[in-house]
């Protein structure tokens, strides 16, 4: 990854975050519309491949659609939520089909669905087992509370409960300006973080056919998640962009898509994604009039689709550098901050006061230290998240499963990180939301209230 750093080296100009809401007031309908990033991201994002260099086996790479992995349509009681792909694993038992992701159905099933790498599915897992779920268990749900993921049938703080990825899980492991999700915090009436958006999907194709011939690929995706940036901004009042769920995981995702469903064969090695392939794992089908049809859970992976090589996974330090060419592509949505209380006021956050010193702008457009410094915050948010669902002699243990099962996840896929990442160590003194966000009103966490079910399949 660090030799990666250096072609990066034009993009390491610093950006006036603080005075973003200045710029997007300036700007008029047609520059909020405007496609082209300054760094050109590339067609394909990550660590470059040679051309050549990536092998394709339709041995290996098929993907079962058929037997114990048949398609079958979530029960009421079944968990789905914001990740398409989690939902069609599951729905094809590459992942527990209740919804209720394990240790070892993350580590085994998104590989053999997708071709993600063990780098990725170990901090996947460990994080959100920290935020979103149960530690103790290894347990968390893919989509709103389920009392199946605790250790004392959910209710172990009268403060709140484990919240599955959506619905309360905003701001933990979800965030605000999704791929056709809604935001959680915003007056609008599309405001499910659970559910998917038809126009989100139309917006999406838009791009896909203004950049290109209709197919989806990884610059068009970064171009979309910069438009849902600038969309949430100049229309969601409470939008709030955290180092995790906002800066890191929400363009994360955005590439995901590109790199975990884009169907591999002899002629595209490393994928075509087309708007048929996506209609299938987003759950989309088209009405009579050509309408969009959204099935909310009903996810699938399409029949002769072909993962990414197992001699070519999606890798953590892929997903990183992936972040960092996203950032050096549109710098204007790629910091922390938020709105403060009305549209377009967004206001950033210094890097410096997050990390305690230890970071400034340029972790944005260096994956080395982008790494380190999503590293530090997760960090810093795993005790403030499970103080608000664990209490007394549970919370001291599972505080110290920070160190025994987060912090070496951790330095699997980042490294050590000088000492940040380091079991026992003392490196990781950045800020957690809670300190960071509290001028802002979108970056209240909640825990527990009327929307923490995510709609039944």
């Amino acid at each position: 990854m660090k030799s990666f750093v250096g072609t990066l080296a034009l993009a390491s100009y610093a950006v006036a975050y603080p005075h973003l809401g200045e710029l997007l007031k300036a700007r008029d309908d047609q520059r909020l519309k405007a496609r082209g990033g300054i760094v050109p991201f590339p067609t394909i994002g990550g660590i470059p491949r040679p051309a050549g260099s990536v092998p394709f086996d339709p041995k290996l790479q098929l993907v079962s659609v058929d037997g114990e992995h048949a398609w079958q349509a979530p029960g009421k009681t079944d968990q789905r939520g914001p990740c398409a792909g989690l939902n069609a694993a599951a729905n094809h038992g590459y992942l527990p089909r209740d919804g209720i992701a394990t240790y070892e159905a993350v580590e085994t099933g998104l590989f053999e669905a997708f071709g993600l790498d063990q780098t990725a599915t170990q901090v996947l897992q460990q994080t959100t087992a920290f935020f979103d779920g149960d530690p103790f268990t290894n347990t968390w749900s893919i989509g709103g509370f389920s009392p199946k993921t605790a250790v004392a049938g959910g209710l172990l703080s009268a403060l709140g409960q484990e919240s599955g990825i959506c619905g309360y899980g905003h701001l933990k492991s979800e965030g605000d300006a999704s791929i056709t999700r809604g935001d959680f915090t915003s007056p609008e009436a599309m405001n499910s973080n659970c559910a998917s958006y038809p126009v989100f999907f139309q917006q999406l194709l838009d791009v896909a056919t203004e950049m290109g011939d209709g197919n989806i690929t990884m610059a068009v995706l970064a171009a979309h998640q910069n438009n849902r940036k600038l969309h949430s901004i100049a229309n969601n009042p409470n939008y709030f962009s955290p180092v995790f769920a906002g800066v890191a995981f929400t363009p994360a995702a955005h590439h995901f898509v590109y790199a975990l469903m884009a169907n591999n064969s002899v002629e595209f090695p490393q994928g075509l994604l087309t708007p048929e392939t996506l209609m299938s794992f987003f759950s989309y089908t088209k009405d009579s009039t050509g309408a969009l049809v959204y099935t909310y859970g009903h996810e699938r992976i399409p029949e002769n689709w072909y993962k990414r090589s197992p001699a070519n996974p999606w890798t953590m330090p892929d997903i990183v550098v992936a972040v960092g060419q996203q950032c050096a592509a549109y710098p204007d949505t790629c910091g922390v901050g938020g709105n403060t209380g009305t549209v377009n006021s967004f206001a950033g956050v210094n890097v410096g006061n997050i990390s305690g010193g230890a970071f400034d702008s340029s972790v944005y457009t260096d994956p080395a230290k982008l790494g380190c410094f999503i590293s530090q915050n997760i960090q810093a948010e795993a005790p403030s998240f499970m103080s608000n669902v664990f209490q007394g002699a549970t919370l001291q243990t599972a505080l110290g499963l920070v160190t025994s099962q987060l912090v070496p996840a951790l330095a699997a896929g980042f490294g050590a990180c000088n000492g940040i990442n380091v079991k026992g160590g003392n490196g990781a003194k950045g800020l957690s939301l809670a300190t960071y966000g509290a001028k802002f009103p979108g970056a209240k966490v909640a825990n527990s209230g009327p929307r923490a079910n995510s709609p039944s399949p």
